[in-house]
């Protein structure tokens, strides 16, 4: 539903933000930060500047590469 994607969306938006900040605070250059994560430089910088629909996979990829901790919870919708 239009109102599943929206939610979606801002989650993501969420996690960009923690990438981000994590990323600055420990001063390291969305290049390098690339790098690491096994991604395009452009894809990083794009994502970052939310002119990049990206998937999950890329985010997780992203978020261990500067160090944040992840996990992915699978539940019912009930």
């Amino acid at each position: 539903s239009k109102e599943e994607r929206i939610g979606e969306i801002m989650k993501k938006a969420r996690a960009v933000k923690m990438i981000m900040k994590q990323r600055n605070r420990i001063g390291l250059s969305s290049f390098s930060a690339a790098e690491k994560a096994g991604i395009n430089q452009s894809t990083w910088s794009r994502t970052e500047r939310g002119e990049r629909d990206t998937s999950w996979e890329v985010l997780l990829m992203m978020a261990r590469a500067v160090g944040l901790e992840t996990n992915i919870t699978i539940k019912r919708k009930d």
